[in-house]
């Protein structure tokens, strides 16, 4: 996967979650949809941790394959 594809899945994942922060703010009326929105909460940003560690791998292995040259 590319960066530009993984910036674009945090970006859908981050509105997301905002969404159904608000919904569990203002919407839920009983408990057991409260643990539910909870749980597709923390699954995002499980989701979303995983993506950064992702980047991170990537350009630690990018540079490991590159090396730092520089060209004079």
């Amino acid at each position: 996967m590319d960066i530009e594809t993984i910036s674009l899945v945090q970006s859908k994942i981050k509105k997301i979650l905002l969404r159904l922060k608000d919904h569990a703010i203002y919407g839920v009326d009983t408990m057991d949809k409260l643990q539910y929105v909870r749980g597709q909460i923390r699954s995002l940003e499980d989701l979303q941790q995983d993506l950064k560690d992702l980047l991170k791998q990537t350009e630690y292995e990018d540079d490991e394959v590159h090396g730092d040259t520089e060209t004079d």
